[in-house]
This record gives structure tokens, C-alpha cells and sequence, in this order.
């Protein structure tokens, strides 16, 4: 049985066939960026589904050619706080409760990315179980070069990706395409786009109710018919000795010393990425991830929450979104302006507690 709903201009889209839910970010003028209003309609559909015995699977994905999510309504935040709002209080809030939903979520939810996957797009996707890539896939974690740090769980799953490849990821911005995604550990699946519709349908026809085991073979499946299609090697793999060597320092100014004193072409061009960057947002993204390996993934929201809020109250967030999104100059002045006025007084403050009243509870969600 189909159950289609109206067509009408909805941020959320979904359809259900079979025992399977359809779920569709719909702002393709946008690359399908999640704001405060679709956090609530997924978080509320995810809530009824997870105890509805018609659904099985939940799929994810964004419309368009372009964009799985091209990350969060960040602009929002900025406009807010200059009026003196709580948008960026409400906003973090609610996503990363949703990230936490997906991230524990009971039931199959496989993440198509099906094409531009940045930031924020990271918490409705790779945080979960099942993440497909296909060959429109690009993801990155750009937030240091907009005065924030790698959020939605990324202080969890970064930090327990092999050879300090997530360290590498968070501090320079780098893009992975297509099946690098899933060479690093950020997707499940690869699985070649054309073959998408298919998929779909074959978990439509599964017997209901479906485990995550039979949806995992499903995937398996998909992925053995694109091997023959997708033989590109890791893009890189060649520098993945230099990745775990590098950025193997007690700090970042020690990971700048060593791609300085690696001296390699390739080297130079991270370093040059990382001077781009919040010295503040460095070092943040540092000790998260380097304390990551230590925390459950509810701990890290909780963490990453309070951080959010350090750095919606501070300059370079505002400083980074003008010259990323608004003037689009591309020229940020940080402040401070270099790793060495960054001082350590400054960073524990970031990590420490707010009040009870003001931090993120996940109690009341946890499976």
C-alpha cells in the first residue's frame, strides 16, 4: 500500500510505501539547508515512527541534483543574536537532540547522499547506522573556517576514525567524494546513484517487520553490483602515513610544526588551509576530538551544545558567517588572530559548565 501525501510546498516531504517512510528535505534553493522548522517535523516523525508498527525503514535524503543538506540555518543565528534573539540557543538545541534520535535510533534509517553533504548535514547521516554513498556525494566539515568547530557528533565519530583522519577532516576542511566517504568510515555503504530507485524498492519489498540485519544485507547487495561500476582507489591514500604522522601532535601548534617541517607540496596546501581557520576553532576542534574517544556520543552533544553556545556569545562565529555568507569576502579577522594569543584560559572556559538549567539533557531520550 502507497500513502502519498499532497503535494504542497513542505521543507519535509514524505511518502510511504509498503512499511517503508520516504523522507525528503525539500529545499533544494537553499542545497536543502535544515533550519529550526525541519529539526521539529523530523524529530516529531521520528518519535511516532519508532513506536509505529506499519513502519520498518526510514529513508533520508535531499531533492534536488545538488544536495543531500548543505548543513544548519546558520545565517538565522547571526540575524538573532544581533536583536538579542535565542534562535542559536533553540536551534542547537533541538539538533542535537535529533542527531542523538538518529544516532540511537531503533529502527533501519539509511542516509542517502545524494550529493553536497556539509556540517550539519553530517548529523542527520553518517551519525546513524546506515550512510549510503554514491558518486554524487561530497562531504566536508568546514566549521573552522567560519568561526565554529566540527559539531552534531562529530567530537564522537570523528575522533574514532583510524590515523587521525578525522583530526585531518575537522582542522582543514577537506572534501571527500563518492566511495572516500565510506574508505574513511563516515558511510556504510557505497552504492552507485542509479541504482537508488532500485534499492528503494527492494526494501519496500521485504517482509515486514524488517531487522536491521536483513536491511544490511540489502545494502551489501547494492554495493557488490557498484564494484564493478566504482574501482577509483582512496584519493588519499598515498598521503595516509603523512595524515597519521602529522597531525599526531599533543597540539595544534605542533601539527603546524610537523606539516612545516614535512615540507611536501601536499603538506603545504593543509597548512595553508589551516591558517585560513579560527585559531580559536582549532584548538577547540582539537580537544574535542582528542577527549571524543572517551565519551558516549550523548556525552559529546552535551558537550558540543555548551561549546555552541560559547561561540554564538563570542566574535569569530558572527566574524566567520559575514565573511562566509553575507559579505562573502572571504577575509574573516579572527580574534585573536593567531594559535599563540589563544590562550589556554580561554579554551577551558568553552569546555566548562554553564548551569544545569542552561545545558543539554538527552536523558528522557535515551533508548
Amino acid at each position: 500500500m502507497t500513502e502519498r501525501l499532497p503535494l504542497v510546498e513542505c521543507d519535509v516531504l514524505v511518502e510511504k510505501h509498503s512499511h517503508v517512510q520516504h523522507v525528503t528535505l525539500n529545499r533544494p534553493q537553499t542545497l536543502n539547508a535544515i533550519n529550526l522548522s525541519m529539526v521539529r517535523d523530523l524529530t516529531a516523525k521520528l518519535m511516532i515512527w519508532r513506536n509505529d508498527p506499519q513502519t520498518s525503514v526510514i529513508t533520508l535524503k535531499g531533492a534536488g541534483e545538488k544536495a543531500f543538506c548543505a548543513g544548519g540555518d546558520l545565517k538565522s543565528i547571526t540575524f538573532s543574536a544581533r536583536e538579542g534573539g535565542n534562535y542559536g540557543q533553540q536551534f542547537f538545541k533541538e539538533e542535537f537532540t535529533l542527531n542523538y534520535i538518529i544516532g540511537t535510533y531503533p529502527k533501519p534509517l539509511i542516509s542517502i547522499l545524494n550529493g553536497i553533504t556539509f556540517g550539519g548535514a553530517a548529523g542527520l547521516s553518517v551519525i546513524g547506522r546506515f550512510c549510503v554513498s554514491t558518486e554524487r556525494s561530497v562531504f566536508s566539515m568546514p566549521e573552522c573556517a567560519i568561526g565554529l568547530f566540527p559539531d552534531v557528533g562529530s567530537g564522537y565519530y570523528l575522533s574514532r576514525l583510524p590515523g587521525n583522519i578525522g583530526l585531518f577532516l575537522g582542522m582543514t576542511g577537506h572534501r571527500l567524494k563518492g566511495r572516500d566517504i565510506q574508505h574513511v568510515g563516515l558511510a556504510s555503504h557505497y552504492i552507485d546513484y542509479n541504482q537508488i530507485t532500485l534499492l528503494e524498492k527492494n526494501l519496500e519489498n521485504l517482509s515486514h517487520p524488517v531487522t536491521a540485519e536483513e536491511v544490511n544485507n540489502v545494502l551489501n547487495e547494492f554495493q557488490r553490483k557498484s564494484d564493478t561500476n566504482f574501482t577509483e582507489r582512496f584519493s588519499l591514500e598515498q598521503h595516509k602515513e603523512q595524515i597519521s604522522k602529522c597531525f599526531s601532535g599533543g597540539s595544534v601548534e605542533e601539527i603546524v610544526e610537523s606539516l612545516r617541517l614535512d615540507g611536501s607540496e601536499w603538506a603545504l596546501k593543509q597548512l595553508e588551509h589551516i591558517k585560513k581557520m579560527s585559531p580559536t576553532s582549532l584548538k577547540i576542534t582539537f580537544r574535542l576530538l582528542k577527549e571524543g574517544l572517551k565519551k558516549t556520543l550523548a556525552e559529546t552533544l552535551c558537550t558540543e551544545y555548551r561549546l555552541t553556545q560559547r561561540c554564538v556569545a563570542d566574535k569569530d562565529f558572527h566574524e566567520g558567517i559575514r565573511a562566509a555568507i553575507l559579505d562573502k569576502d572571504q577575509s574573516p579577522r579572527w580574534e585573536p588572530a593567531t594559535l599563540e594569543e589563544v590562550s589556554q584560559e580561554r579554551i577551558d572556559y568553552y569546555f566548562s559548565p554553564m548551569g544545569e538549567e542552561q545545558e543539554l539533557s538527552l536523558t528522557k531520550f535515551v533508548s
